[in-house]
């Protein structure tokens, strides 16, 4: 037969002839393969610095990444904020990222304030709308914004009282384990 080391060219002489048009498609094709090849890298390179970039949470589709705890104590924190009342009682574990991530989903039919448990913030974060809007913007001015939509500064005690409160006595008359719903257990003796 024919040695095995021989292919269609080496033993069909015509199959080894081009014509000059395919010489000329040949050499194009050689002559704009880098470019496709840069083009493609470049591509790339971009894709992957603008992933590296990003935070993750943010790729994940996740709200900003929230605090443990933290301080409620508005008078203290935003002195800026004229009409609020005098800070008598601190309450400064409020486990924030717990009640955000964990305690008020499904809960929305005990609170006063309308949230979904796609967005809980809402619960507390009167007014807003997505989570950048209040990690984006200053903690006074956010704070200031969040008054203003439940009643303003003379109403604000009353307001965060109610939301806290009164979605712990709802769940707790539902048989619902529930957080603190008196003075001293929230705020200390």
């Amino acid at each position: 037969m024919f040695d095995q080391k021989e292919d269609a060219f080496t033993r069909r002489p015509e199959a080894r002839k081009i014509t000059a048009t395919q010489e000329e498609q040949m050499n194009n094709k050689q002559q704009s393969h880098p470019k496709k090849i840069s083009a493609k890298l470049f591509c790339l390179t971009g894709a992957a610095a603008i992933f590296l970039m990003a935070p993750v949470s943010l790729l994940a589709g996740e709200t900003p990444s929230l605090q443990e705890k933290v301080n409620i104590n508005i008078q203290q924190a935003c002195p800026s904020i004229a009409g609020l009342a005098a800070d008598n009682k601190e309450v400064k574990e409020f486990t924030h990222a717990l009640h955000a991530e964990k305690y008020l989903k499904g809960k929305s039919g005990f609170s006063a304030i309308p949230y979904t448990d796609d967005f809980t913030c809402a619960a507390c974060h009167q007014g807003a709308k997505t989570a950048e809007e209040i990690s984006g913007a200053d903690k006074c001015e956010r704070l200031t914004a969040s008054i203003g939509a439940g009643g303003g500064a003379a109403e604000y005690k009353k307001q965060m009282h109610a939301v806290c409160m009164d979605c712990h006595k709802n769940m707790a008359k539902a048989g619902e384990k529930s957080g603190p719903s008196k003075c001293n257990e929230c705020h200390g003796k």
